[in-house]
């Protein structure tokens, strides 16, 4: 499936969430060039690389353009002019120093979809406020409902914010080319990290404004919901299981011969189990404790409980369904030189998964290539080389 394969796709973005917007398009067949500073990416060392190799594949193409120089604006300003998609994700006002705005762009590229992705959008109190993932878990009362009660908030231990970002950017530059194909206009797209983790707190918002209620942090399960946590097999074998009504209580009580729990006035309804969690936790975990967590895990799953085994990362990547899947792909850690697997694309088509290829681009792998293309002479190219468009090679 490759419907972007004759779409071309200036990237002006870094860390995270804008380069998942443009490995989606890439992935989907469209030509990303990349413009990174003569230095690279701000994100190609960190996490020893980790985070650049992940979301910098699909083929993508690496040009380093001073945007400090005028030759390197001019640079920019002309890929701008043969893009069908343009992605950015500079601080509101930086754009329009360079001509790069969609303002600019539009005069010369009138039917260019163009999509600004900063931290908190365009305008606004914080629009000049700098913002990465887990400061926006925290503004956005994410980290408020994560952590046991009586200890401090914790962040989530991935940049689920730029990921979320990123694939609602994707969405929204997808939905803008078919919008073009129909009726044959660009579009101007302006989202931000902040909406989009406000608005994955849209239940809690809804709780609090009909109740009154703030959302605390629960621990490991679920405000109100029980038994909705983590528990342990035999050998202490973490698992978790979320039992959100009385049908899947009593499946769960008819797996492990307990119906007698079922019908236990402590534990008949849900806010009855959650009023007495802490009895129903301490049965449940010596009942557990007779399991293998394989075995047990696999048998609520038959019995439609939803369940399944507390994992570190490296038993995911040994975990047999995502092999079976093909979820993972050998890849390249450019600023360690190692070989190392990342995850596939999150989706199949009838044709399989898309290929991210091998490895992300070296910085500024395909600077004189796209420079070439843009016309630009030898002399030019090495002239704009030693003021700071650099090349792997530099």
């Amino acid at each position: 499936m490759n419907p972007f394969e004759d779409v071309d796709v200036l990237d002006l973005t870094q860390s995270i969430a804008g380069p998942v917007s443009t490995q989606f398009l890439s992935m989907l067949g469209a030509n990303v060039v990349k413009v990174e500073p003569p230095q690279g990416d701000a994100f190609r060392g960190l996490l020893d690389g980790a985070m650049f190799a992940s979301v910098n594949l699909a083929g993508k193409r690496s040009v380093c353009l001073d945007m400090k120089s005028e030759e390197g604006q001019q640079a920019a300003r002309e890929l701008a002019e043969e893009a069908d998609v343009i992605v950015e994700s500079f601080r509101p006002g930086v754009v329009e120093k360079f001509g790069l705005d969609y303002e600019s762009v539009a005069e010369t590229n009138d039917d260019v979809v163009y999509l600004s992705l900063t931290g908190f959008g365009q305008e606004g109190p914080y629009e000049e406020w700098p913002a990465y993932d887990p400061v926006l878990q925290a503004m956005s009362g994410l980290m408020s409902t994560i952590g046991y009660k009586d200890r401090p908030p914790v962040r989530i231990g991935a940049s689920v914010i730029d990921w979320g970002t990123g694939t609602t950017a994707a969405f929204l530059l997808s939905s803008a080319l078919h919008q073009r194909e129909l009726t044959g206009e660009g579009e101007y797209i302006d989202v931000n990290l902040f909406e989009v983790a406000t608005a994955w707190m849209g239940y809690w918002i809804a709780h609090y404004t009909g109740t009154g209620e703030v959302a605390e942090r629960s621990g490991q399960g679920f405000a109100g919901l029980a038994p909705n946590e983590v528990f342990h097999a035999a050998n202490d074998e973490p698992f978790y299981m979320s039992v959100v009504n009385d049908q899947f209580f009593d499946r769960l009580c008819e797996t492990i011969d307990r119906q007698d729990l079922a019908e236990d006035e402590r534990f008949e309804t849900n806010d009855q189990r959650w009023d007495n969690r802490e009895e129903l936790r301490e049965i449940l975990e010596d009942e557990f404790s007779q399991y293998e967590r394989e075995d047990l895990c696999e048998r609520l799953a038959e019995a439609g409980v939803p369940t399944g085994p507390l994992k570190h990362v490296d038993e995911v990547v040994e975990d047999e369904h995502l092999q079976e899947r093909n979820m993972f792909t050998e890849s390249h850690n450019l600023w360690t030189d190692t070989p190392v697997k990342t995850a596939n694309p999150p989706f199949s088509t009838t044709s399989g998964r898309p290929d991210l290829g091998d490895r992300p681009p070296e910085r500024g792998e395909h600077t004189r290539d796209v420079l070439a293309e843009l016309g630009y002479d030898d002399d030019q190219i090495e002239r704009m080389l030693e003021a700071g468009a650099a090349g792997p090679e530099e």
